[in-house]
């Protein structure tokens, strides 16, 4: 769970959500997962790395709401605080960094005029892979 001081910053930005409806952002996640893949092996790699941003959030927040009744409401980089009492540290460090690693990757995926690499593609998708499995093990 996550400690007092963390709840509290969290009560700020965090938008309640029904328990119940962990599963739509369970199914959203794992739709953009599948999206994901599609564009990756079809060579859409732009598309495969957002999906991939879109998968890993849908599921932070399935997670989220599941265990905690809301979901963060703020920057995609502080979604973790939302998660961090619902897995041991050693595999919350993992999400994070496999998290990070995505979140890092989708400004330049959506907003910027560069194009994303085959590899950049790849790793997205791996990343978001990771964390869905991750998150799947702790839902019913």
């Amino acid at each position: 769970m996550p400690t007092e001081r963390t709840q509290r910053r969290l009560s700020k930005v965090a938008k309640p959500v029904d328990k119940r409806l962990y599963k739509n952002y369970l199914q959203k996640s794992e739709e953009m997962l599948d999206v994901a893949r599609y564009a990756e092996d079809t060579s859409k790699n732009n598309a495969a790395v957002a999906s991939s941003v879109h998968c890993a959030i849908n599921a932070i927040d399935a997670l989220a709401v599941f265990y905690f009744g809301r979901r963060h409401g703020g920057g995609h980089e502080e979604a973790l605080d939302a998660i961090r009492g619902a897995f041991d540290e050693n595999e919350f460090r993992d999400i994070a960094k496999q998290f990070s690693g995505l979140i890092g990757l989708k400004n330049e995926a959506e907003y910027q005029p560069d194009l994303m690499k085959g590899s950049q593609a790849s790793d997205a998708v791996r990343r978001a892979s990771r964390i869905l499995s991750k998150v799947r093990q702790k839902l019913p």
